[in-house]
């Protein structure tokens, strides 16, 4: 109880000051967690355990995410998930592992190999910071959102063989993913889905047993995939695909979404405690290099393809800058080569420090790209989306163009479908 009041306090005291300086919630998670955190107060200091239970924020976050995409949407997406994702990680890892990799072998030591695979988990973005500050904004349904999301999707997936060969290229080899046990987890959600285990619970009405219901659905499955080598979030995601065309979707949506709230505030105070000020105090000048190096190289590539893609010209920086951030599975890479020998102790908590900063900075530099003007690539003035009843067939949603523009006029807001 000591340790939720410390956590509750520390939340309830820095977010409102940092909402009020204009800068956003997720900035006042990760002082609140420098604060409380072993490098400032000293209030907490099992930070691992802290990260591992947060972790479900970003699990019930994807399933909330998956409640809105039907199946027939989501194979409609495989263009994002798979070309998108897949050119993303190229084009960035190849770059950032140049970039970071020579660095971390002139001034650290580290070997090539495990110098390249840090590189490679740098160009994996947080899907924690980049679904929240789109949904801030009412964005996560738009194109632009979309594209996003699909490039989230794909990082998620890619992360297990980075992982994996983390421990491969180790001294204490890794536990791979076991095919068998992922067909198991999803022929138990499959075999869930069709004895309607959850409308068992509905036929009791009560509330309670319900929420209880839906979470042992989300709780059950993730870790059913966590246990077959595959990632939690994942499996998250995919059963809320499949609960999407579900009578119960809206009630499922209502039970899960406070506890998704909370327990994502949790992941980003966590987040905040893993800062190592002592770190960062001894190696400031490689820690802003390196901050900037990454947000610097992905902000030009993922701003790259959104002119592909064809994005609005008022949504490519912004595209780009969502996506920039370090992710929170480059945490985990960096414990498991720290695990296996590939990097020294010093080493994995400098990159930690730099995702961690990069993951800060992003909502702030948001922020900033808020007030500069649309014609110049902002968002100031920027339209407002008009969202179509995802129900009923009809045309794409409209923007509105700002008044600044001259007058008020509907245009497309380059949706290829309804409320997409």
């Amino acid at each position: 109880m000591n340790l939720i009041l410390i956590l509750l306090l520390a939340a309830v005291l820095c977010v409102p000051l940092t909402q009020r300086l204009g800068l956003g919630a997720i900035p006042g998670y990760l002082l609140a967690g420098v604060l409380v955190g072993p490098s400032c107060l000293k209030l907490v200091t099992d930070v691992g355990d802290m990260v591992n239970v947060s972790q479900w924020g970003v699990v019930m976050m994807l399933f909330i995410i998956g409640l809105e995409l039907a199946p027939k949407r989501l194979w409609a997406m495989r263009r994002e998930v798979f070309a998108l994702g897949s050119l993303q990680m190229l084009a960035c890892g190849l770059l950032l592992g140049l970039v970071f990799g020579a660095a971390l072998r002139h001034m650290a030591g580290m070997e090539w190999q495990a110098a390249v695979l840090c590189g490679l988990s740098l160009a994996l973005s947080s899907t924690a910071v980049a679904l929240r500050l789109l949904d801030e904004r009412q964005l996560t349904r738009t194109p632009m959102g979309r594209s996003a999301l699909g490039v989230l999707l794909f990082q998620d997936m890619a992360a297990i063989p980075m992982l994996v060969a983390a421990g491969l290229l180790g001294a204490g080899g890794a536990a791979e993913p076991s095919f068998k046990e992922a067909l198991i987890a999803v022929a138990v959600v499959a075999a869930a889905y069709r004895l309607r285990l959850l409308g068992w619970a509905a036929k009791a009405q009560l509330n309670e047993l319900f929420t209880a219901a839906a979470l042992l659905m989300v709780i059950g499955t993730a870790q059913l995939f966590d246990h077959a080598g595959l990632s939690a979030g994942l499996g998250g995601f995919l059963v809320g695909v499949l609960m999407a065309e579900s009578r119960y979707r809206d009630e499922l949506e209502k039970a899960i979404d406070p506890f998704k709230g909370l327990l994502l505030g949790l992941f980003f105070v966590a987040i905040g405690m893993s800062v190592n000020l002592h770190v960062v105090a001894e190696h400031w000048k490689f820690i802003l290099a390196g901050v900037t190096a990454l947000l610097a190289v992905k902000a030009a590539v993922l701003y790259g393809f959104a002119r592909f893609l064809g994005l609005p010209r008022y949504h490519r920086l912004l595209f780009a800058m969502v996506l920039a951030q370090g992710g929170e599975f480059s945490f985990a890479i960096f414990n498991e080569a720290w695990d296996n020998h590939l990097m020294d102790l010093g080493q994995r908590d400098v990159l930690a420090v730099v995702v961690a900063i990069s993951m800060g900075v992003v909502p702030i530099l948001i922020k900033l790209l808020e007030r500069v003007p649309e014609r110049l690539g902002g968002m100031a003035d920027l339209p407002v989306v008009l969202p179509a009843a995802e129900s009923e067939p009809g045309p794409p949603p409209a923007v509105v163009q700002p008044a600044a523009a001259g007058r008020r006029q509907a245009v497309s807001s380059h949706s290829d479908k309804p409320g997409a």
